[in-house]
């Protein structure tokens, strides 16, 4: 059994995500939506999509080259969506999902800035994912070695509680008899253990792979870990940005989840808005 299906054992799944670069291609768009129904997609994370027209369900950036598009026939609801250039957000299912496309023409300094913006956008938010295409190379990701967008990846999502999905060293991209892992999933450290991922050989039409995940129930486990002292100044508060980010938490589960939850919610929200 792989560790993608242990983790995902631990809890039932909440949403089936594809996760896919379509290249702008009408053919592959088509493909897309034949698969959705037959593997059950609930919500696509899309990167160059060919409709670029938002509709009831579909939201795009800035760009229109990243997309989310709640797809399937489970009743979630996508609500609080924002976009920017380069990744577009929403609140699905109780998660935040981000999808991102950070094209190849990008500047090392525009890749970063908008890595720079995602990665404030999402602090503060819990739980969140976050998938996309981000043509970056290192080898935490299979990668054969790791370049300067991925030492910037690296370096800009570290302060964030996040865990990449992706296994293996598979490649995600091929063209021309040449391949990488370009495309990654990362999701917060509390839906990690309940969340499965896999590539999946099912035909695209796009020179990407399809990605399908799922995030599961998260868990809470039954030991008391040893408490964590932590001392804010009060008097650096952002208050604003503080009742801000209060006012997104969910809490779900029995007691003991729900107390954990916002406990958790509680100290991002503190480490996002003092010194």
């Amino acid at each position: 059994m792989s560790s993608s299906q242990e983790r995902a054992q631990l809890a039932g799944p909440i949403m089936k995500v594809m996760q896919l670069n379509l290249n702008h291609c009408a053919a592959a768009q088509d493909l897309l939506s034949q698969s959705i129904r037959e593997l059950a997609i609930d919500l696509a994370i899309l990167s160059e999509p060919y409709q670029t027209r938002e509709s009831p369900g579909f939201i795009l950036d800035a760009t229109k080259k990243a997309a989310i598009w709640l797809c399937g026939a489970t009743p979630l609801q996508l609500s609080l969506s924002s976009a920017a250039a380069g990744f577009v957000r929403a609140k699905v299912g109780g998660v935040w999902i981000y999808s991102v496309y950070l094209a190849p023409s990008l500047t090392l300094s525009e890749f970063a800035g908008t890595l720079d913006n995602l990665a404030a956008d999402a602090r503060g938010r819990h739980p969140i994912a976050i998938g996309g295409d981000f043509n970056a190379w290192a080898e935490e990701w299979g990668s054969v070695a790791t370049n300067a967008r991925g030492r910037a990846l690296l370096e800009i999502i570290a302060p964030l509680d996040i865990a990449l999905l992706n296994e293996g060293n598979q490649h995600t991209f091929s063209r021309a008899g040449t391949g990488s892992v370009i495309d990654l999933t990362f999701v917060s450290s509390s839906l990690f253990n309940s969340s499965g991922w896999s590539i999946s050989n099912i035909y695209t039409g796009s020179d990407h792979r399809a990605i399908i995940w799922d995030t599961g129930q998260q868990t809470c486990s039954v030991e008391t870990a040893a408490p964590r002292w932590r001392c804010y100044r009060a008097e650096t508060l952002n208050t604003a940005l503080f009742m801000e980010l209060m006012s997104n938490l969910t809490a779900n589960g029995n007691a003991e989840c729900m107390a954990n939850h916002v406990m958790e919610h509680l100290e991002a929200a503190c480490n996002a808005t003092m010194a």
